[in-house]
């Protein structure tokens, strides 16, 4: 088994709860509140910045032309990702321009970012994996509750192919990687970004 896949399978149970957490059952029901999915989609815009700060961190710590042409890819599809929260934005009348952090999302990105400047281009890629997949992985779970949702276009989104091969591409960059890592610290990285992204959908999770 590569060790994307045995990290992936190591934390699976954490993805599970994310799938069973209110957030994203009422993301698949189509009755999740208006506002919960406006500071949701407000909230994630911060994420993706420090997602894109990542990917330039690893960029600049990696060592050979493929992870670097790879990376770049993946740092313009965090581009595409965040034009698309602009859209959502516009069609949702949500004001990012009057946005501020909150705690909850603020423990992800202070994770992200301390791991992304501290930590070698591999490390960081156990960082941000956790979210590729797991937003591939849910995506595809709530595939066929697109008919009349009004959230459809973000499962759409994220179910697609194409983002699925986003997630795969950064797999293969850490099942190819030639640097030496400790896969306990591996573990560590990959464990704590899926607690993080657990404690940002129940974050969302507490309505009625």
């Amino acid at each position: 088994m590569t060790t994307s896949n045995t990290l992936w399978e190591s934390n699976y149970e954490l993805a599970i709860l994310s799938l069973k957490s209110k957030f994203v059952q009422g993301l698949k029901n189509g009755n999740l509140p208006k506002n919960i999915f406006q500071e949701y989609v407000a909230q994630d815009y911060f994420f993706l910045e420090s997602f894109s700060r990542a990917y330039g961190l690893a960029i600049s710590k990696s060592k050979d032309k493929n992870s670097i042409k790879v990376l770049k890819q993946l740092f313009d599809g965090v581009s595409e990702e965040l034009i698309l929260h602009e859209t959502y934005a516009k069609e949702w009348d949500i004001d990012l321009t009057n946005n501020y952090i909150k705690s909850v999302t603020q423990n992800y990105t202070d994770f992200l970012d301390e791991v992304s400047k501290k930590q070698s281009a591999v490390e960081i890629m156990f960082a941000m994996t956790p979210c590729m997949r797991l937003y591939s992985w849910i995506g595809k779970a709530l595939s066929n509750n697109t008919l009349n949702n009004p959230y459809k276009e973000w499962i759409i989104t994220y179910s697609d192919a194409s983002f699925d091969n986003l997630a795969r591409s950064l797999e293969n960059l850490i099942d190819s990687s030639k640097e030496v890592y400790d896969i306990k610290q591996a573990n560590y990285l990959y464990k704590r970004a899926m607690e993080l992204e657990l404690d940002f959908f129940n974050a969302y999770s507490n309505y009625l």
